[in-house]
């Protein structure tokens, strides 16, 4: 089978720190960017000032998040413009993903089925399991501009719009052996079957 493409990466960010606080709102102040990054089996660290900073979600993490469920999440531009169309405001990345995709139109999970692969110089990535990253309530209520946070019974067609993928994926890395280098620019292509 022939591997499909995806797109290029186009950012490399974590989350220094929660962004969210269940019922109190949603800050994506604390997240980072930079042009590279290493994962391993407990997920994200981002090279930044010569040194490498951890995501929330990486299992080293003192006040680690999603009890090594959501080690690495990915999220694509055409997710974003579409929020942006929706919402009038969402800036590329503030959901927090660690890896943001240069795409047009919509990424299902059916559209990651098998492996994704990052592709950079000389070395290869191979991520599976792709599952929803599900929205929650904070996030779809920061998206409308709301000064509190809603149910999700309130947020209703809002909170919907944002999930089957729209908010992004959830890859699997427990099966990294060893640290594997990602870059701003590497190629992500779908393996099917993998």
């Amino acid at each position: 089978m022939i591997d499909v493409v995806l797109g290029r990466i186009v950012a490399l960010q974590v989350q220094r720190e929660p962004l969210k606080v269940r019922g109190d709102g949603y800050d994506p102040r604390p997240i980072l960017a930079g042009e590279e990054a290493t994962i391993d089996s407990g997920g994200m660290l981002l090279h930044h000032d010569d040194g490498w900073v951890v995501d929330a979600h990486h299992a080293a993490h003192p006040r680690a998040r999603g009890g090594g469920n959501r080690a690495l999440s990915i999220g694509f531009t055409g997710h974003y413009r579409q929020m942006e169309d929706r919402f009038g405001s969402a800036r590329l990345g503030c959901g927090g993903e660690n890896v943001i995709i240069e795409t047009d139109g919509t990424v299902t999970q059916a559209d990651l089925e098998g492996a994704v692969v990052i592709r950079g110089e000389s070395r290869e990535v191979e991520l599976t399991n792709a599952r929803v990253a599900a929205p929650c309530a904070e996030f779809t209520s920061f998206l409308l501009g709301l000064d509190r946070v809603m149910s999700r019974g309130e947020l209703g067609d809002d909170i919907a719009f944002l999930d089957g993928g729209m908010r992004g994926f959830i890859l699997d890395v427990s099966h990294l052996e060893g640290p594997a280098t990602l870059r701003a620019g590497d190629e992500v292509v779908v393996r099917p079957g993998g």
